[in-house]
């Protein structure tokens, strides 16, 4: 299991071939017992290393497994019952056992995946039938037609944000300097560094700040994910002053 590093989107209509028959939310007395914010969590911790996790999904040349979101989408699609208030409880089942007893006559997969990705290794001892049951709820309640429609609007949304806006909108930024009580305003922070204070600012938001301010004690974490151009704008935008 390994983190992307070289990314694409998935085109949407390639995706929506995938999507048929999907949606199906009802639960039963055992798939319900089952946690889908825990197994967001778990499939962060056993399954991103192989399967990317993101929505809408991502892929690379260099991946050894398929997107959990096309692994979803795939067994909504052709796994069947007669009582769709059935499928939630079926999915989970199927993917606990499938983890640990995995084969390619189990397998949903069509044949060119196989190829491609071959059957995955068995996952016995490395994740318990509870932990299965979580990631599998949490991969059946997040990954639909709908989520992946508005993943894909939200994110030509922000696109069209200027790279600060962006940084705003998806991290905790205003939470703290927002309204100046647990740490200083934007316009504050422009008003004492400027343009000359520029790459301090860049430092103070890429390695975290703590100390600089003698009336806030909040440290500032660091915020290493920014690209270089979200990292940039950003600083910009404080150093003149925050003004939208």
């Amino acid at each position: 299991m390994k983190m992307i590093s070289k990314t694409k989107i998935l085109p949407i209509v390639a995706a929506m071939v995938w999507l048929s028959g999907c949606g199906q939310k009802s639960q039963s007395p055992e798939s319900a017992n089952y946690s889908a914010e825990r197994g967001e969590k778990l499939a962060q911790a056993k399954c991103s290393r192989c399967h990317n996790t993101a929505m809408p999904p991502v892929t690379s040349e260099t991946e050894k497994a398929p997107p959990l979101y096309t692994v979803t989408v795939h067994l909504k699609d052709w796994m069947k019952v007669s009582d769709p208030s059935q499928k939630r409880e079926k999915f989970i089942a199927f993917v606990q056992d499938y983890v640990i007893h995995p084969s390619r006559k189990k397998s949903y997969c069509d044949p060119a995946s196989l190829k491609t990705y071959g059957v995955m290794p068995s996952q016995k001892g490395k994740v318990t039938q509870q932990e299965l049951g979580d990631i599998a709820a949490f991969m059946y309640d997040t990954y639909d037609q709908m989520a992946m429609l508005q993943a894909v609007k939200e994110q030509q949304r922000l696109a069209k944000l200027p790279p600060y806006r962006q940084v705003l909108e998806t991290h905790d930024c205003l939470l703290c300097h927002g309204g100046g009580k647990l740490a200083p305003s934007f316009a504050q922070i422009g008003k004492r560094y400027g343009m000359q204070g520029i790459k301090r600012i860049e430092e103070a938001i890429l390695k975290g700040s703590k100390g600089r301010w003698p009336k806030y004690h909040t440290p500032m974490r660091a915020y290493k994910d920014l690209s270089e151009k979200q990292l940039e704008d950003l600083a910009r935008w404080i150093a003149q002053g925050a003004n939208e």
